[in-house]
């Protein structure tokens, strides 16, 4: 079990995917906004971590964010309830918090704990004793808390920030020469006006017949360009590739674009 703390790049969660039996599939995904592996132990916490690190508010994520024991110990005494404790050793356990997440606000830096759970669960008796005591916990630290289920979530939005996530950073494909994928974004960008009137599928053909991009290249610079922010599409709905590139597809900042490709 890894010792907790840190910030940013050196947090180091509480709990990993290798601690604990998880429902569903466990992910690692490596974070915008961090630069680090985070360990998400279900499919709900890796969509919520997708629509945390696309959020550009957020500032930092923290995963399994331990309590401190003693705390949530005299927690549960107070509201008469058992402390979780370990199936096999009986031995009171420490609690964890899904997500804590630094935001920007209006005044300044602030601080979300945040229980990601699927709706269902929240049915469960001792599942809502224990998010009792977490949120107890975090009122005490006179830190907002929140519970988030799958119904406050945009399956499209997910589902596109999946699609995207992994091409933020596109150094460590293999390349010809050093400019190469520099090139491809700029003749990408530079393409997009004058080519509106066909359809994101026709555009990737084109590409590759007349701007000498290789079979995937177009589609590549794409999830890269609106991961990066520099391109924009309708994150809420899912992505069509037989829409007319002027409606699928637009620019954010031309100049910015460029220089950041």
């Amino acid at each position: 079990m890894s010792n907790s703390g840190g910030t940013g790049g050196n947090y180091k969660p509480w709990l990993t995917i290798q601690d604990v039996p998880s429902r569903g599939r466990t992910a690692r995904p490596t974070g915008w906004k961090t630069g680090r592996l985070h360990h998400l132990l279900s499919d709900i916490e890796t969509a919520a971590f997708y629509l945390l690190d696309w959020d550009d508010h957020v500032l930092d994520i923290r995963e399994q964010y331990p309590l401190d024991r003693e705390k949530t110990r005299q927690i549960a005494a107070e509201m008469g309830v058992a402390h979780p404790a370990d199936v096999r050793t009986k031995v009171d356990i420490v609690m964890t918090t899904d997500f804590l997440v630094d935001i920007h606000a209006s005044q300044g830096k602030k601080t979300l704990a945040l229980a990601v759970k699927m709706s269902v669960d929240l049915d469960d008796a001792r599942t809502v004793e224990k998010l009792e005591i977490e949120r107890r916990y975090w009122q005490a630290q006179e830190t907002e808390w929140g519970i988030v289920t799958e119904q406050d979530m945009n399956k499209d939005r997910v589902a596109n920030i999946r699609w995207v996530h992994e091409m933020h950073s596109i150094e460590g494909l293999e390349v010809p020469h050093p400019e190469y994928w520099q090139d491809r974004c700029r003749a990408l960008l530079g393409s997009i006006d004058r080519c509106g009137g066909m359809m994101v599928k026709q555009f990737m053909r084109w590409l590759e017949s007349s701007q000498g991009f290789a079979s995937g290249e177009g589609l590549t610079v794409i999830r890269h360009l609106i991961a990066t922010k520099v391109l924009a599409i309708d994150m809420d709905r899912p992505f069509d590739n037989m829409a007319l590139l002027s409606q699928a597809i637009s620019v954010q900042g031309r100049q910015d674009a460029r220089r950041r490709a």
